[in-house]
């Protein structure tokens, strides 16, 4: 049986009107020859015959590897470099404090490793406790986004739920550390892309007050007669040593503790408008006390003149005798213990405890 060459492999030739013999084949349709000889002509002759085809072509190339570049992975990539940023409080004030109002300044540096440094444009953010609703809302202004961008937030706000914020500070007062957490929605842009859709989720570590520890009094003085007593009845001043281990300035008001003894109630204190700064504070105190009832103590039970006083919250008023119950709920659950050093405020009015013993 003779072979015959495959068909589909072979090219024809086929001869037209002027004895011109023209050949076929899938080589030679795409790319039929050019003028000149070589792959140069092909090529040139291809794109002159067939150029809608190349666009087509280039245009499914668009559509199946850029356009998912753009609509999905930068995106994504945005997404994930806003979420590997960090955000670090360096200052929080809170003044101006009413029963439901106070003003906030925040100040936070962001850190990001990436190298795109995006415009983030301006968004409220909510402010919570983990598991929490939020407590506060606030307006984060637009910024660009460097190695480390500094982001101030400056604002008078209102108090939304008054029991989630007290449990806020309640927070503050008793923790030594605690995370905020601070989300909201925004847009980032790029230079040269559209703006882009993303979420801003950051978890804040921040110290607290932890519950006053190292809390002190000193300078003691027992005030006698009518020259000495102050019009609101105090009868004994001093200094008190407060130590803010977090980033916060505070302002909450005239506070004043009740003071006890085993259980026994000795007297008040207060306060005047008490603002703790980040650090260690001195700020003077006023109190009204049982100077008997301390004597007594002394004379029979703490002879050495070392009283184990207990300290308990209890209000925080400012101007007008507003009370900030947010502030109050968080002090009175808050127990101090001092052992105040009695003596030499005693000799101060020529009582010499070394009699008692």
């Amino acid at each position: 049986m003779e072979n015959k060459p495959d068909e589909a492999a072979v090219t024809h030739e086929v001869s037209n009107d002027s004895g011109v013999q023209k050949k076929r084949g899938i080589m030679n349709t795409l790319y039929p020859p050019g003028p000149k000889p070589g792959a140069g002509g092909r090529i040139k002759n291809h794109c002159r015959r067939f150029w809608w085809c190349d666009l087509l072509v280039l245009a499914v190339i668009v559509l199946v590897i850029v356009l998912p570049i753009i609509f999905v992975g930068i995106p994504n990539k945005a997404q994930h470099d806003l979420d590997k940023s960090t955000l670090e409080v360096t200052a929080q004030e809170v003044t101006s404090p009413t029963p439901d109002s106070l003003k906030l300044r925040l100040v936070s540096v962001a850190k990001s490793s990436s190298q795109f440094h995006p415009k983030i444009r301006a968004f409220r953010a909510a402010l919570s406790l983990e598991g929490k609703e939020p407590f506060l809302h606030i307006d984060v202004p637009e910024v660009k986004a460097e190695a480390e961008t500094e982001i101030i937030i400056d604002e008078a706000l209102k108090i939304e739920d008054l029991e989630r914020f007290t449990e806020y500070t309640m927070t503050v007062m008793g923790s030594e550390e605690f995370t905020v957490h601070m989300d909201g929605e925004t847009k980032i842009k790029q230079s040269g892309l559209q703006e882009i859709d993303v979420d801003y989720n950051k978890v804040v570590k921040m110290k607290g007050l932890n519950k006053l520890e190292g809390l002190n009094i000193f300078d003691l003085k027992i005030l006698s007669g009518k020259n000495e007593i102050l019009a609101d009845g105090s009868n004994m001043v001093g200094k008190v040593f407060i130590p803010n281990p977090s980033v916060m300035t505070l302002e909450l008001g005239n506070v004043t503790m009740n003071l006890q003894v085993d259980g026994k109630a000795v007297g008040t204190s207060l306060l005047p408008n008490l603002r703790l700064a980040p650090g260690n504070n001195t700020v003077p105190m006023q109190s009204k006390i049982d100077q008997l009832g301390i004597i007594t103590l002394i004379k029979n039970k703490f002879k050495n003149g070392v009283i184990p006083l207990e300290i308990v919250g209890n209000s925080s008023i400012v101007e007008g005798g507003q009370h900030l119950t947010y502030y109050e709920k968080a002090i009175q659950n808050n127990v101090i213990k001092v052992d105040l050093d009695a003596g030499p405020a005693l000799k101060g009015i020529g009582i010499d405890i070394g009699s008692f013993q």
